[in-house]
């Protein structure tokens, strides 16, 4: 499960390339790889053992928002990820991941998503981080949220947001 983020970096930094590798070290110190693959603005992303699979589209034309979730008013989508880690038999997670930019303030775009989650009946935690305001939806941490949505300033101006919506898969 660790192994999510690097995706997330692997589907963004595989721009321009039509097959890439990269090679690392689980956490029980074992050789794995993660291969990436392009055409045109799909990417897909898929571990030599199997066990994760992600594939993702600048411009974010496979974006699926939940009711609870809308599009940021006036956003731009600049990409969606669908990703799986884990196993029937071991269980495992589904994610999809929409990031947008917007010109408001991150503050500004909490304040839409915490009233929005909050009329739906959905449980909201706000936590500050380093990077910037956060919202955990359906859960009190990333183990156990059905969605993260996230907003910080953008290297470009503006601010990024990112929905990150999670399905537990049970184990078979």
């Amino acid at each position: 499960m660790r192994s999510l983020p690097l995706i997330s970096f692997l589907m963004l930094a595989a721009c321009g390339q039509s097959e890439q590798s990269v090679s690392y070290k689980d956490s029980e110190g074992n050789d794995r790889s993660i291969s990436v693959t392009e055409n045109g603005d799909t990417r897909k992303v898929t571990s030599d053992d199997g066990l994760i699979r992600a594939t993702g589209a600048r411009g974010g034309g496979n974006a699926r928002f939940p009711a609870y979730a809308p599009q940021y008013p006036g956003s731009t989508i600049q990409s969606a990820v669908d990703m799986n880690a884990g196993t029937a038999a071991t269980g495992g997670v589904k994610q999809h991941v929409i990031t947008m930019l917007t010109s408001d303030t991150p503050d500004d775009v909490i304040a839409f998503y915490k009233d929005k989650l909050g009329s739906s009946g959905k449980s909201v935690k706000e936590v500050k981080s380093a990077t910037g305001p956060m919202l955990m939806v359906g859960g009190s941490s990333p183990l156990d949220m059905e969605a993260m949505v996230t907003a910080m300033p953008a290297s470009t101006g503006g601010t990024s947001v990112n929905i990150s919506l999670t399905e537990r898969l049970p184990k078979s």
